[in-house]
């Protein structure tokens, strides 16, 4: 037996997802009754919900198959409904740069949020926040970026910070792996590094392994240098063995030591 109340419910949240004028909602609304009425009959069941599914999903996909119809029509916060209940939810802003929406939040069981600023799931933007991202600024558990990254695994081109974080230039946390220089627990780069166990040109930690060691237990390399040292000391000491250090360098040996 079809349950006229489940249909208007139904109905009800599908059209809560459709940002247009109202003459336009009524006539979409019209139509999307009578394909849920029509589904539901056919089906043999009375759940709208159990045979259509989410129907912030099912008004999507309804727009979609009559885009020419309804060419001006935009998703605005979606809820996603299940068997269970609440799910998840979606919001596209309706101002786009380049074809990408200002914002979009994207909460939806498998769903990807594309935009300028990306906050999702999945995240792919200039500025992306989510369990995955990716962008130009990225953070989240899996964080992959041009510039900066911050996650539990986190790399970049540039600079990374988090559990496991690796960069071009500058990469800080657990494990840090960086070309340039690496800040952390351990902490393997190139041309620098300072951690707990340290490996770079030169190197600086309780275990220190380089051409340059600067160690407090033990150290491996060509020049030594036992801590504690002040920050002074230390610079000098690199600089005297033909170094030429960077500013950021120097800027965190003075900030720590």
């Amino acid at each position: 037996m079809i349950s006229e109340k489940r249909i208007s419910q139904y109905l009800r949240i599908a059209l809560s997802t459709i940002s247009v004028d109202r003459e336009m909602k009524e006539r979409i609304g019209r139509e999307m009754n009578y394909d849920i009425q029509n589904k539901v009959f056919d089906s043999g069941k009375g759940n709208p919900f159990e045979v259509l599914g989410d129907p912030a999903a099912y008004a999507r996909e309804f727009i979609e198959e009559r885009k020419s119809t309804y060419p001006k029509v935009r998703m605005r916060v979606s809820r996603a409904y299940g068997l269970k209940g609440y799910a998840g939810y979606e919001f596209i802003s309706k101002m786009t740069v380049a074809g990408l929406p200002i914002i979009h939040i994207n909460t939806l069981p498998f769903g990807v949020a594309k935009g300028i600023i990306a906050i999702g799931n999945v995240a792919i933007g200039l500025l992306a926040i989510g369990g995955v991202s990716i962008g130009v600024f990225s953070f989240g558990g899996v964080a992959l970026s041009l510039l900066l990254s911050l996650g539990g695994l986190s790399a970049s081109l540039f600079s990374a910070f988090g559990g496991l974080a690796i960069a071009m230039y500058l990469a800080g946390g657990g494990l840090a792996v960086s070309y340039d220089f690496a800040v952390g627990g351990a902490a393997i780069a190139m041309n620098y590094s300072i951690g707990g166990f340290s490996s770079a040109r030169v190197a600086i930690g309780g275990e220190a392994r380089g051409v340059i060691a600067i160690y407090e237990q033990s150290g491996v390399g060509n020049y030594f240098l036992r801590l504690p040292k002040t920050a002074d000391q230390i610079i000098d000491f690199v600089i005297s063995k033909g170094e030429v250090i960077s500013a950021v360098f120097e800027w965190t040996v003075r900030l720590i030591y």
